[in-house]
Order: C-alpha cells, then sequence, then structure tokens
C-alpha cells in the first residue's frame, strides 16, 4: 500500500496543507560531519556515519527519487544495513515496504515492539483524531524489537531507544551517541520554538505531551545537549527552543503564528532541492523567528539605510513603484513633531534600527534622556556610529517581548515602523504599555493592511519572504480596537499605506 498511500499524501496533503507552515523539511545535505539527509517532499529521512559504518534512521516515502538523492551524499543504499524507525507511517517505512523499490530488503529494521504490532495487525493506525483507520503496513525485513531504554550497539555506535507515545502507540526516538536525538514525529518546530506534533495525527494528543515532558526531563538530568532532529521540520542544538512548547499541540487547522518567514508555502514543492546544494550548503539549524529577522537583516543592512531613505535611482524607482503616499522620511518627521524639542524625560525607541530616521531629532534633544533598543546587533553597529558621543543615549540589545525596563519607568515609548517585525505583536504591545508612565505617550507609526495594493504585495509577497517582515499585519481598524482599550486617549493620521498615532496612558 506504501505507493499508494505516497502518491495519496502526495496530491491531498499539498492541497490541504500548502500556505499553512506545517511542513518544514530540510533539504537534501548534511547537518554536520556525522548526518546526512535526504528529502522527501515534506519528509526527511537522515544517515549517521562513523568509522566507515552508516545508518539509517526512518525509510521515507516510497519516493522514486530516493537512490538519486542518496547519490549526492555518496551513499550506496547497498551499504545500508541497518534502519532505525521511529513509526509505521507511510512517510516513515514506506521505503521498505513489499511493494517499493526494494532498495533495503536486506537491511535490519529496528523497531519498538508496540509499534511492531501495527505491521502485525494487532493494531490498526487511527489518524484524523481516530477517525480513520490506516491500511496495515506490510514489510518482509528482519526485525530487532526494542523497549524502552534498550541501548545496543552497531559495530561502535551506541544508540539508546527511548519510547514516547502518543503520536502512535509505540513511537520511539533514538539517541545516537549521546549527541544525535532523531525524534520522528514526536517534536513540531514552530517559529517561536517547539510543540507536541501535529493534532489531527497523533493517537493521544495528550499522551503525546507527556511524553515530550518526560523526554526533555531525561535530556536535562542526564546535562547533555544533542542535536534534535525532526522528521518535518528540522533541527535545533537548543533544548530551551526545543522544548519551549511541550504543553501545547501543533494545530493542524489553522495558519501557523508567528509567521516564520522562511518557510514554503507548499511543502512538497521541491524546486529547491538540489545536488549543487545538497553538495555545497550545510543544513542550518531551525531559529526563532526573531534571530531569522536578525539573520535577514545581518544579510542585507548594506541596502537597508538606501531602500527607505531612497539614496539611489534603483531604490528611488522601487519605492515610488510600490509605496503609496508620504515617504518614510516625511512620515517620520510628523511622528517626532509630537516630541517637543524641549522634552526632558525618559524615551524609549524601540526598535532603533540604524536610527536612519531618529538620528538628527536624539541629538539634538540633549535635554531628554533616551534609550535606543534593537533586537539586531548589525543594525544598533550603524545606530551606534551615527549617534556616537552623545551622552544622553544609551543604546541597548534586547526584545521587545522581555523588554529589560523597569515598571513605568518612561515617559514617551516610540516605535518607527517596528512593530512589523515583532513575531508576536500583542506580547509586544503589553510590554510596550507596562513600561510607560501614567500619562505617557505611545507615539507609533505601523504598516496597515489593505490601504494599498501596491504596499500589500510588496509586503506581504516579497519582503515577509525575504525575514524583514513578520505578519499578520493588522488593519486600520484593528489598531485602533487594540489601541483605544489600552489608553485613554488615541489620536491618529494617515499616509498612505502607514497610520501615525499618539497614545496617553
Amino acid at each position: 500500500m506504501s505507493k499508494k498511500a505516497s502518491q495519496f499524501q502526495k496530491k491531498v496533503m499539498s492541497w490541504g496543507y500548502r500556505g499553512k507552515e506545517i511542513f518544514k523539511p530540510l533539504n537534501t545535505g548534511w547537518i554536520d560531519d556525522n548526518v546526512a539527509c535526504v528529502r522527501e517532499w515534506i519528509a526527511n529521512i537522515f544517515f549517521y556515519t562513523k568509522n566507515g559504518t552508516t545508518i539509517m534512521i526512518d525509510a521515507g516515502y516510497n519516493y522514486d527519487r530516493l537512490e538519486e538523492k542518496m547519490k549526492w551524499l555518496d551513499i550506496d543504499p547497498a551499504s545500508i544495513r541497518h534502519i532505525l524507525i521511529t513509526h509505521q507511517d507511510t512517510d516513515h517505512v514506506g521505503a521498505v515496504e513489499r511493494d517499493s523499490a526494494g532498495l533495503f530488503r536486506k537491511a535490519k529494521l529496528y523497531i519498538s515492539e508496540i509499534e511492531n504490532r501495527y505491521m502485525t495487525g494487532q493494531k490498526r493506525r487511527r489518524v484524523i483524531f481516530g477517525l480513520y483507520k490506516l491500511p496495515m503496513v506490510k514489510c518482509d525485513n528482519e526485525r530487532a524489537l526494542l523497549r524502552n531504554g534498550d541501548v545496543f550497539y552497531i559495530d561502535d555506535i551506541r544508540v539508546e531507544a527511548i519510547l514516547v507515545p502518543g503520536h502512535t502507540w509505540g513511537h520511539m526516538v533514538y539517541l545516537i551517541d549521546n549527541a544525535y536525538l532523531f525524534t520522528g514525529d514526536t517534536i513540531w518546530l514552530g517559529a517561536d520554538g517547539g510543540y507536541s506534533f501535529i493534532n489531527s495525527l497523533a493517537e493521544d494528543n495528550n499522551l503525546a505531551k507527556r511524553s515530550l515532558v518526560k523526554l526533555e526531563n531525561l535530556i536535562r538530568n542526564r546535562g547533555i545537549r544533542p542535536k534534535i532532529i525532526t522528521g518535518h521540520t528540522g533541527w535545533s542544538d537548543d533544548p530551551d527552543f526545543v522544548f519551549a512548547h511541550k504543553d501545547r499541540v501543533c494545530n493542524s487547522f489553522r495558519k501557523q503564528k508567528p509567521h516564520d518567514p522562511m518557510a514554503p508555502y507548499d511543502g512538497y514543492d521541491e524546486r529547491g532541492d538540489t545536488e549543487k546544494r545538497a553538495r555545497t550548503e550545510r543544513l542550518a539549524k531551525a531559529l526563532p523567528v526573531s534571530d531569522k529577522i536578525t539573520e535577514a537583516y545581518h544579510a542585507s543592512k548594506d541596502i537597508y539605510d538606501t531602500v527607505l531613505t531612497r539614496g539611489n535611482f534603483l531604490s528611488r524607482a522601487y519605492m515610488d513603484f510600490f509605496w503609496s503616499g508620504t515617504d518614510d522620511n516625511e512620515v517620520a518627521r510628523n511622528v517626532l513633531s509630537y516630541i517637543p524639542d524641549d522634552y526632558d524625560g525618559t524615551i524609549l525607541d524601540v526598535p532603533v534600527g540604524t536610527a536612519v530616521f531618529t538620528e538628527k531629532k536624539w541629538k539634538k534633544l540633549t535635554s531628554a534622556k533616551i534609550t535606543c533598543l534593537d533586537y539586531s546587533e548589525d543594525m544598533l553597529k550603524k545606530a551606534e556610529q551615527r549617534l556616537k558621543n552623545c551622552g544622553h543615549i544609551t543604546l541597548m540589545q534586547g526584545d521587545v517581548a522581555h523588554l529589560p525596563i523597569s515598571d513605568e519607568s518612561c515617559g514617551i515609548v516610540m516605535s518607527m515602523n517596528g512593530f512589523h517585525a515583532f513575531p508576536d505583536k500583542n506580547r509586544a504591545f503589553r510590554e510596550t504599555y507596562r513600561v510607560l508612565k501614567k500619562g505617557g505617550m505611545f507615539i507609533a507609526c505601523f504598516y496597515i493592511k489593505g490601504e494599498s495594493a501596491r504596499t500589500d504585495w510588496l509586503v506581504h509577497r516579497i519582503l515577509s519572504k525575504k525575514g524583514w517582515f513578520s505578519p499578520p499585519f493588522p488593519t486600520r481598524e484593528q489598531l485602533l480596537d487594540i489601541l483605544r482599550r489600552l489608553y485613554s486617549d488615541v489620536e491618529y493620521h494617515m499616509d498612505g499605506s502607514i497610520v501615525y498615532f499618539k497614545c496617553v496612558k
């Protein structure tokens, strides 16, 4: 049944999950010198090599290009004699089912004795909240049946089998040489950290969450920090990130939030998976979305100011075509006009970026005490060059979701087109409100949705995919609703696709 099931998933799941940012597979390539990956549509299979021995982790779909992609990695299918199976779903065992191409007929399978009951017909695998039974998996390979905590060696490779029931009743993860943890469908890595895997595909979601808690405790209690490698969403060596939402399950029925600018629209689209990249590029680890935005700025910091200030012919033509209404420089002047020239209180500018819009105002405003905060060290370095020798200005690296500033300590909080970069915008609103004094002003401008088709297209289709922006973007009415619930007085003005506010707490 693996061939039919594989093709069925390719058609139906591609349609059902596109645009939801659920599946974020690694491309074919190497994570490091020991671990290689093959991409099969939305799924990854892995190979671990040590001292001339290569073992395989999961057998993937019944996938026509598996042998081809293994050659990109210089791995011969005939050399594979041992395959660790996390669980028996089609996208993890298809290549060893009876109707497969038979690349691994001589390989020995290692599988949980509980999971093996699916393969003997003693149990039937249920998905879609238990409403649908999957066909029985038929496989003739030799099998070694494992129990929780079993430790065994394949040549000099140490493998520990850890039972993590929930996604399936007998799901195993494998800790190899205490350095790599292959987790199959136990963990789903979102833009803000790890969750229990997809809700609709689990036998028991509550059990899956409890298993994830136990797995984290095992890792932390041993004091190890393995690379944690998932079947559908990449890898990370940061346990805080991986287990950030262990008490929650990925909801497969909605688009994921916060938005992940690196997530593919359709995980089944493999055009980016090429032999050249497999041979020349290492597979980067999953990062929090704030770090992804930081990386995007790092890659583009030399053009950031040029584009925003229309510093050359191309940037002027680019912005004139896409932008509507007043340009960013005039919006900045309008926003900054809310701040008196003799203001002598405390100001928080978040995110300051490169201070491209605030440099002149902040240098002149020597009567105030100004803190300029940004998550990106690259942005801060440029801001520091602009604002050097200003004793009344402090530059600070930090996250708006956890502002390193005391409650009610700022007379003015200002955000110059910054909220688009914040993954958790509700948290950002709460934090900026928390640090603002009673009677203080929140002064901000925002890119908003629906005011200009060209701007919407630019922001949503281009810049957000590059990582510069983190949707969702609010409408004017949504912004007004948020701010009016927080502040006693809200004044706003429109400039093309930008709305700016002065709010009093």
